[in-house]
């Protein structure tokens, strides 16, 4: 039985990304800039990121307070996740604190009505689906194909949202000092099993 496929990006690619945001006049291009770098960062589900307020960050200690009520499978008796601290931009590659700081100051941030990190015009936050459309439509406009585990070729069209999270470990592993329970942790694996058996040929041979 093969491997399944999964799909991920370098970080030339998820800044090409950022960069696409803003081409082609995209509405609300820094949001949407702010949605890539936040689940680039943190290794977000598109489910999890479109329930962040601004409250759930930190700026002070450095970090994201990701509330156990919006993680996956929340509520499950048993097996609820509990809530989460995750450090802001650990390696450094983002400027997440940065950017967050400038979009909280925005005029159009400031314009709305709520805590909410990502509005629309229709809601206090984004749907699951607008977040995915989001992301991909950013991949067709900047013309980036995620890679594959597979070394398969691939296509703008083959972009998820979840090759974000699956990013993290891609860049997280090229640091020396980085081993796979800390992919774990970060991207809030049940077991580190499920680690091993989705990013284990990252590591460094």
């Amino acid at each position: 039985m093969s491997d399944p496929i999964h799909y991920y990006l370098n970080l030339d690619q998820i800044e090409q990304l950022r960069d696409a945001a803003y081409a082609g006049g995209t509405a609300n291009p820094m949001r949407n800039e702010v949605l890539v770098v936040v689940m680039a960062d943190f290794g977000l589900r598109v489910s999890e990121a479109v329930q962040l307020r601004k409250s759930h960050f930190d700026f002070k200690g450095g970090y994201l307070e990701l509330p156990a009520s919006i993680q996956k499978d929340y509520p499950v008796e048993g097996k609820s996740p509990r809530q989460a601290t995750l450090e802001i931009d650990p390696y450094g590659h983002f400027g997440t604190q940065r950017l967050l700081k400038q979009y909280f100051a925005s005029e159009w941030w400031q314009a709305q009505d709520g805590d909410h990190l990502f509005p629309s015009r229709q809601s206090d936050q984004i749907s699951p689906r607008s977040g995915r459309n989001i992301i991909e439509d950013l991949a067709l406009r900047g013309e980036v194909a995620p890679r594959s585990t597979g070394d398969e070729p691939t296509t703008p069209e083959d972009m998820h949202p979840h090759a974000l999270r699956h990013s993290v470990a891609c860049y997280a592993l090229r640091d020396e000092d980085t081993r796979l329970i800390d992919v774990r942790n970060r991207l809030r694996h049940r077991s580190i099993r499920t680690t091993e058996d989705i990013y284990e040929h990252f590591q460094p041979r």
